[in-house]
């Protein structure tokens, strides 16, 4: 069958469409083929994101202490750590004759500080303990005060000791809470030394003293010991023995010379001056007498 020499053009286009289609299926047959990932969302992509900031923030701290962890060094000029505290005691050991460690400040501040937060009756900020028998500490400096010990209640102590030896060249100006002011020094005459209760000292007599007067006629004192004065009152004399009180001794009186004709000496003590007795006479006595005082 002959067929004709020119095809109608839609044919043509139809016949190049199916063999086209034909090579196209057959390359995709050939080819693998690709798997389609899903999309995140912008919700979902910013949901991630603040997710690992998070993680990141709670992670940091951790990083910072691990790098500072027990047997890492220490750096100068910085807090070590960085953050938080050592949960182990830090040593430094040292074997030679002169120091195990020294702090020294070339500029004006001072060499160390130690702080703490210990309770009342637990372990001290600063223990220095010598396990040889010398001393403990020793403070030197040029200026005029070596140190303060400042405590929040000005009644308490200082510091306290179990040692009762001499502290040479301690100057303390307190004892038992008194002043120094207030004691009075063994070589130092009381204010009140020449008295008692009230009373100087020659008002009163020793014990078993005598006291006498010889009184001469006029009246006038002969001899005496303590006699000060005597006086006349008709037939009552009165001695006088300065400021000394002789309310509370015994007396005798006893005319000079030959005895009385009639009558006696009475004697007693004043009733006005605690410092005098007085010896009475008879009528027309005109003699001395002597008086005796025995306290």
């Amino acid at each position: 069958m002959r067929l004709p020499s020119k095809l109608p053009r839609a044919a043509v286009r139809r016949a190049s469409r199916s063999s086209d289609d034909a090579a196209g299926s057959a390359g995709r047959a050939a080819r693998p083929r690709r798997r389609v990932r899903p999309s995140l969302g912008a919700g979902w992509r910013r949901a991630a994101l603040l997710a690992g900031l998070a993680l990141a923030a709670v992670l940091a701290p951790v990083a910072l202490a691990g790098g500072f962890a027990t047997g890492q060094p220490v750096r100068g000029g910085i807090k070590n750590p960085s953050r938080g505290g050592y949960f182990q005691t830090t040593q430094i050991w040292a074997n030679n004759s002169t120091w195990g460690t020294r702090q020294s400040n070339l500029g004006s501040g001072g060499a160390a500080i130690y702080g703490c937060r210990s309770h009342a009756g637990g372990l001290p900020c600063l223990d220095a303990d010598n396990l040889k028998g010398g001393p403990a500490f020793s403070f030197i400096t040029t200026g005029a005060t070596g140190g303060t010990i400042t405590v929040a209640n000005a009644s308490a102590a200082p510091f306290t000791t179990n040692g009762h030896g001499v502290a040479t060249g301690l100057n303390a100006n307190y004892l038992q809470g008194k002043q120094a002011s207030e004691f009075q020094l063994a070589s130092q005459a009381a204010a009140n030394a020449n008295e008692l209760g009230g009373q100087p000292a020659s008002s009163y007599v020793t014990t078993g003293a005598l006291l006498f007067a010889d009184v001469a006629a006029g009246p006038v004192i002969a001899s005496t010991r303590g006699a000060t004065s005597v006086g006349e009152s008709g037939e009552t004399y009165t001695v006088v023995f300065g400021t000394t009180n002789v309310s509370k001794c015994s007396y005798t009186a006893s005319p000079q010379g030959a005895a009385l004709g009639s009558g006696q000496l009475g004697v007693a003590a004043s009733a006005t001056d605690v410092s005098a007795v007085v010896v009475s006479a008879p009528a027309g006595f005109t003699g001395g007498f002597d008086l005796q005082v025995v306290c």
